[in-house]
């Protein structure tokens, strides 16, 4: 009985095993986008936000990459759109620390407004004072600036490439 065991545990390891590298051997695409000379590298997968500027049609999609194709991708915001690599003008690195970060700071900008306007009308004080503009504007201004630092334009061009990798990088 133990025997019949032993051999079951081996044979499903070896399949597991096989799966795995099964698995790895048909990896999905991935599109690089790089810095030509230096290590600057960013990776998009497949249901990975992407904003993008197209030359033909002259427009800027956003979405989620719907799909990775030999020398094109599709880009599904409100139905899908095909963009060949020759037509990718610009390509928008979205940096989502910042992005966190600025609408926390933001509710808590509004927040402490909010508490503080409701603790002076409760005490009978004045409603706007200086403290309160200056603590809640300055987490505003935070917000405001964290947020506009949170997307990175690549231009497509002599300095940045875009380029489609048969292999998955995580």
């Amino acid at each position: 009985m133990q025997i019949l065991s032993e051999s079951v545990m081996k044979n499903s390891v070896s399949i597991i095993f096989f799966l795995l590298l099964f698995c790895q051997i048909l990896a999905q695409k991935t599109l690089m986008v790089e810095k030509i000379g230096t290590t600057r590298r960013y990776f998009f997968k497949e249901e990975d936000y992407c904003k993008i500027r197209a030359a033909r049609p002259d427009t800027m999609i956003a979405g989620k990459l719907w799909d990775i194709g030999a020398n094109s991708i599709t880009i599904s915001s409100m139905r899908p759109y095909q963009v060949r690599l020759q037509d990718i003008t610009s390509v928008y690195k979205k940096f989502y620390f910042p992005t966190k970060f600025g609408r926390l700071i933001g509710i808590g900008g509004v927040g402490i407004f909010a508490i503080i306007t409701i603790n002076h009308l409760i005490n009978n004080e004045q409603v706007f004072t200086p403290d309160m503009f200056i603590i809640s504007g300055s987490m505003l201004a935070l917000s405001a600036i964290s947020l506009s630092l949170s997307e990175k334009r690549c231009r497509i061009g002599n300095s940045w490439k875009v380029k489609i990798l048969d292999i998955r990088i995580r």
